[in-house]
């Protein structure tokens, strides 16, 4: 309803409305208990190794407490299996207790929330849906302010200090696709950032966005990979450079080529980030970009075989991830379907925080609307989130004019779910563009196990940029 009203309200009152939204955001996730976060983490992140170990052995061992006396699931699931939080005495025991899958949080949500937390008290997300089925999700308030604070070392290893100017180009529908012309940003006054539209990058366009990134003077830019590379590859075609102390990327693979064009483009580093909606591991980029660093205060990190069975360091395996913060909705050895591996050797920086190479995901292909605007994978996953009736979910351009929304559903979606899925999509890439939903019984894998969630069939000629 409020997206609804912002959709339909004038440029100024978006305005109003989008620095009232920042101002909630600011007074829940940041303030005081948000420093005294991020001093701690400017002393936690050159913990030596045993100090990290205590960190997280006790950490863990709270945690199981916690969840064993007030999280039904786990409540059951130990004494289904003999298990008692006294039988956990240390981080290598945590192989007694069950791997926990995406379909089991899906169908025991309620089960696995806190009876010390009103659901009220929780704040809702979703994951992407990137690898067809998307997730509902809660935290506590001291999980998203210790996010944001973690967010934040991230920044302040690029050289970004708190408050500094950041321009902002990520899936939020901040800009209606029906506006033709400038602006096509807005001013997010209380964290002192340029909030940009993905949905409107085309190179009739993307001038404007040169002139106003030039009049902003960020510090830093920030998006997906592939949207970053879009303006990337304009301003590389046309001899243009943007200096800015650093890029900064995430929820999508960054690839060479275009951490290279990023790069070139900003005459800045690039730092990449991984993180999940499910709040249990975040790993980020030092100045040596040698993997990531996985933020041990965050969580608890294993990487294992199809068997459930951990590898040798340095072999790749399944990542599976404990968070240590979210006490609202407890996930413990959640595991993921991206592909990783420690990296044995101690990084150049000296920190002695775990790393891991960079996550191995499928490429996702940038849709191309018949305006020439062209729209990250990561910018269209939003419309999914919204519909609790998904179970897989596939987005298939066969053509500059026509996209197919394939989906798997359940009992619970309706045609009320369709028109929604419908509108919050043609709102992200316009209504010049023929959008289709399929309610299939199944999606098939291709042979190696996976199956892509954006499959484009327009030829890459057409896209104006070098995609690889």
């Amino acid at each position: 309803m409020l997206q609804e009203i912002y959709n339909n309200s004038p440029y100024y009152v978006q305005q109003l409305l989008l620095n009232i939204h920042a101002a909630r955001i600011h007074k829940e996730r940041y303030g005081k208990k948000f420093k005294v976060i991020l001093n701690e983490l400017d002393e936690t992140q050159y913990y030596t190794p045993d100090q990290i170990m205590e960190y997280q052995t006790n950490a863990f061992l709270k945690l199981i407490n916690h969840s064993y006396n007030t999280v039904p699931y786990y409540t059951q699931l130990f004494n289904s299996i003999k298990l008692k939080p006294s039988d956990i005495k240390s981080l290598d025991d945590i192989t007694k207790i069950p791997i926990l899958t995406k379909e089991t949080v899906k169908d025991n949500l309620h089960l696995l929330i806190s009876s010390n937390f009103k659901k009220s008290s929780l704040y809702s997300g979703g994951t992407s849906g990137t690898t067809g089925s998307p997730l509902k999700v809660l935290w506590d308030q001291n999980t998203c302010i210790y996010t944001n604070a973690i967010d934040w070392r991230q920044k302040k290893w690029a050289g970004i200090t708190y408050g500094a100017k950041v321009a902002v180009i990520l899936g939020r529908p901040i800009i209606s696709t029906k506006r033709t012309s400038k602006p096509f940003w807005q001013h997010n006054y209380v964290h002192n950032q340029l909030w940009m539209s993905s949905f409107h990058l085309n190179d009739i366009n993307m001038m404007h966005y040169v002139t106003k990134l030039n009049k902003f003077k960020p510090e830093a830019i920030e998006g997906y990979p592939s949207t970053l590379y879009i303006i990337a590859s304009y301003l590389n075609r046309n001899s243009i450079t943007i200096p800015l102390k650093a890029a900064l990327t995430s929820s999508e693979t960054l690839h060479d080529f275009q951490r290279e064009a990023i790069s070139k483009a900003f005459s800045c580093p690039v730092f990449d980030f991984y993180g999940l909606a499910e709040r249990v591991v975040f790993a980020t980029e030092c100045l040596h970009h040698e993997g990531k660093h996985l933020n041990f205060e965050y969580g608890y990190t294993e990487i294992l075989d199809d068997n459930d069975n951990p590898v040798p360091i340095g072999n790749k395996g399944y990542l599976v991830s404990t968070s240590l913060q979210n006490y609202g909705l407890p996930l413990i050895r959640y595991k993921t379907s991206d592909i990783t591996s420690f990296i044995p050797e101690t990084c150049a920086c000296g920190r002695h925080m775990p790393r891991i190479q960079n996550i191995s995901t499928k490429v996702e292909d940038i849709i191309v609307t018949p305006s020439g605007n062209m729209i990250s994978s990561s910018s269209l996953t939003h419309p999914f989130k919204l519909i609790n009736g998904i179970r897989k979910s596939q987005i298939i351009q066969d053509d500059i004019n026509n996209i197919r929304l394939r989906i798997v559903t359940d009992s619970t979606f309706n045609d009320s779910d369709k028109n929604v899925l419908l509108d919050n999509f043609k709102y992200r890439v316009g209504s010049d563009i023929n959008i289709t939903v399929e309610v299939l019984d199944d999606i098939k894998s291709e042979k190696s196990g996976k199956y892509r969630w954006v499959i484009s069939k327009v030829p890459k000629g057409q896209l104006n940029i070098n995609i690889e």
